[in-house]
């Protein structure tokens, strides 16, 4: 059985999305493989006309139970570091953008998900 989790990105960083579907051109419903049993997908953006303001990258993440928490919390560390990142929202929390972070939100949602 498949699960879904929605995660957010707030970045001043216009190549981003690129990198992270590892594709130069994005089209909404985009998506690429993180394992045999994780994928991710573009689901829009919202960017903001005032100077300053972040862009914010919507994608929904889908992994069947099997799948790893550190499989999928290094592949999204891998993308995200050493990028210019306000904000990384996982299925509605924050998390700091470390390894540690965001292996154990994951490993809390598939918890959950499970009961």
């Amino acid at each position: 059985m498949e699960k879904t989790i929605k995660i957010e990105i707030h970045t001043h960083d216009r190549k981003l999305l690129s990198d992270i579907l590892e594709n130069s051109s994005v089209s909404m419903g985009d998506e690429t493989n993180i394992s045999d049993q994780a994928r991710i997908k573009y689901d829009g953006s919202y960017i903001r006309k005032a100077l300053g303001f972040p862009e914010i990258i919507y994608l929904i993440l889908t992994f069947s139970s099997g799948v790893s928490a550190g499989v999928i919390a290094n592949w999204l560390y891998d993308k995200l570091k050493k990028k210019n990142i306000e904000k990384l929202i996982i299925d509605k929390t924050e998390v700091e953008i470390n390894k540690e972070e965001i292996t154990k939100i994951i490993i809390e949602i598939i918890k959950i998900e499970k009961n």
